[in-house]
């Protein structure tokens, strides 16, 4: 069973996922380190770990979640994998962040390819099921590893709450749809582990959260 190491990165605090092997292959979620301080954070246990990184995955194309790739690119060359409906905010990344009062330059880098439902990104024992989920944005994704009981929900679905629907691309009633009707589904026992903030349950967001 893969292994589990959570960081939370920049000003925004965006929770970044490493799915690891010990000794072994490794997958990051949302690498959204914000400069090389909190890179060398990630830098330190990929070394300590061993872990050889072959993939690293985007939720979703906004700024926030993308600040980390070039730097990861850059020292591991993993191959790098976003919803080609948001390939399209990757190019405007260093514009919106500037935006939001943030000093960053540059853009994040073209993926090396797509992900798509029902795809599934495999290493040797991880195995992350791709999941559609569009709403915060048309390319929002999910990825759920179901040996383990995980679901990466991105800015879908968060222990109380769901993500912003007031930004271009965004959409109530499909993200509420997309979580209805494809989170919600997944056994209650699955643990959610957001693009912000604490974890929860899939059981939990069924009985507690106010927006489902």
């Amino acid at each position: 069973m893969p292994l589990l190491k959570v960081f939370t990165f920049n000003p925004l605090q965006v929770n970044a996922y490493l799915i690891y092997e010990p000794n072994g292959a490794g997958i990051i979620i949302d690498p959204s380190c914000f400069d090389q301080t909190e890179f060398r954070d990630l830098q330190d246990f990929i070394g300590i770990n061993h872990i050889r990184l072959e993939y690293q995955l985007n939720t979703h194309g906004h700024f926030d979640h993308v600040f980390g790739v070039h730097m990861v690119r850059e020292a591991y060359h993993p191959k790098y994998l976003i919803h080609q409906a948001d390939e399209g905010f990757l190019r405007l990344a260093g514009e919106q962040a500037r935006n939001f009062g943030f000093d960053y330059e540059g853009d994040a880098p073209a993926p090396d390819g797509y992900l798509n439902e029902p795809d599934v990104v495999s290493t040797n024992t991880i195995h992350l099921k791709v999941i559609h989920v569009p709403g915060h944005s048309q390319g929002c994704v999910a990825f759920y590893e179901e040996s383990a009981g995980w679901l990466f929900s991105g800015d879908t679905l968060f222990a109380g709450g769901i993500g912003r629907t007031d930004l271009p691309g965004s959409n109530y009633e499909q993200i509420i749809s997309s979580i209805q009707k494809k989170l919600l589904i997944l056994p209650d026992d699955t643990k959610v582990f957001p693009g912000h903030g604490a974890a929860s349950t899939i059981k939990h967001e069924k009985l507690t959260n106010p927006f489902l």
